[in-house]
């Protein structure tokens, strides 16, 4: 009796250690056969090394694509840029280029999905400028404006982010924003006659005649006889002396 409890006993003891074993396995076989998060998968292409071999062959691909730009031959170029990319999706030379030369073709949806994708593996605020300019040629302004404020905001340096943020604004009809992106880029140069131009049209759009004039006249005593703001003058004063009609 002893011995058949005993070995009834071992009998459970062993079944049970068989059945947590089977789901173990059972459960790792399922976690192996589960597809990797999409962050997971990104970090493998971002890590993906290439061989030395390819790395000489991608550069010596964009050098020679550069030369068929030089000599004006975009469709070579652009083909050498494609097989470069092929070797390395991630080359960001390559995809620079790439990315202008589809600028220079107009051709802006492939523009700015290159230049999207270099702004989010670079951070860096050129890609989202030239994202930006893709943006505003496809007339798709709430994104354009969106690129330019992260351009201005990783480097508030360049006078010219501002203005094209500006002109943003401007397209959007949104002329206080406009207006107050404008006076950061004077603000960095202050004796710009091109910016303090368009700040005064800016101004007249909004209806502000004292203002346009006002900044008119800050541009003639710096360029004595620019035509653009003598003619923009012109059509202030017309203006005022509507008001002064009424």
């Amino acid at each position: 009796m002893l011995t058949y409890l005993t070995i009834l006993l071992s009998l459970i003891i062993f079944f049970t250690v068989f059945f947590r074993r089977l789901n173990i396995l059972k459960k790792g076989g399922e976690e192996k056969k589960a597809p990797p998060v999409q962050e997971d998968f990104e970090e493998v292409i971002q890590e993906k090394k290439v061989s030395k071999k390819d790395q000489q062959m991608i550069n010596s691909l964009c050098e020679k694509a550069e030369q068929k730009l030089k000599v004006g031959n975009e469709d070579e170029a652009l083909k050498l840029l494609i097989q470069a990319l092929a070797l390395d999706e991630l080359n960001k030379e390559a995809q620079h280029k790439l990315a202008m030369l589809y600028m220079q073709k107009q051709m802006y949806s492939s523009a700015a999905a290159l230049f999207r994708r270099l702004a989010e593996i670079t951070d860096e605020a050129v890609h989202y400028s030239h994202l930006g300019l893709a943006y505003f040629h496809q007339q798709d302004l709430e994104n354009a404006r969106e690129a330019y404020q992260k351009a201005v905001d990783l480097d508030p340096s360049r006078p010219q982010r501002f203005v094209s943020l500006a002109q943003v604004y401007r397209a959007l009809s949104q002329l206080e924003e406009a207006d107050m992106v404008m006076r950061r880029a004077i603000k960095i140069d202050e004796e710009n006659v091109d910016f303090l131009i368009l700040l005064a049209d800016i101004q007249k759009d909004m209806g502000n005649k004292k203002e346009t004039i006002e900044i008119l006249e800050k541009v003639l005593l710096i360029e004595k006889g620019n035509l653009d703001a003598l003619s923009l003058l012109k059509e202030a004063r017309k203006m005022e002396d509507v008001d002064n009609q009424v």
